[in-house]
């Protein structure tokens, strides 16, 4: 019974992890259709912090639209589920 519980809290934590990747993903492509770098540096600083704590990333002072590009980029590639099958030997 105790592992029923296990697995079962397990399912919900994972579900939970999945939704939440799914709504940073809107968030990033959401993110770079918006051509104000403020309300763009705004949106990735909520994006940075929805992130797990291993996962954030420090965000400069400075930076511009294609800076924000490219961290969106790296966010996109580090929670999206991996793709087998593309690997080369």
């Amino acid at each position: 019974m105790k592992l029923l519980r296990f697995l079962n809290f397990n399912v919900h934590s994972i579900n939970r992890m999945y939704a939440n990747n799914r709504e940073i993903l809107k968030l990033t492509s959401m993110c770079r259709e918006i051509r104000d770098v403020s309300k763009k540096t705004k949106l990735l600083e909520y994006i940075n912090q929805m992130l797990p704590a291993e996962s954030r990333i420090r965000l400069p002072s400075l930076i511009t639209g294609d800076g924000i590009d490219n961290l969106l980029s790296w966010i996109e590639v580090k929670i999206s589920p991996p793709i087998y099958g593309l690997a080369t030997p």
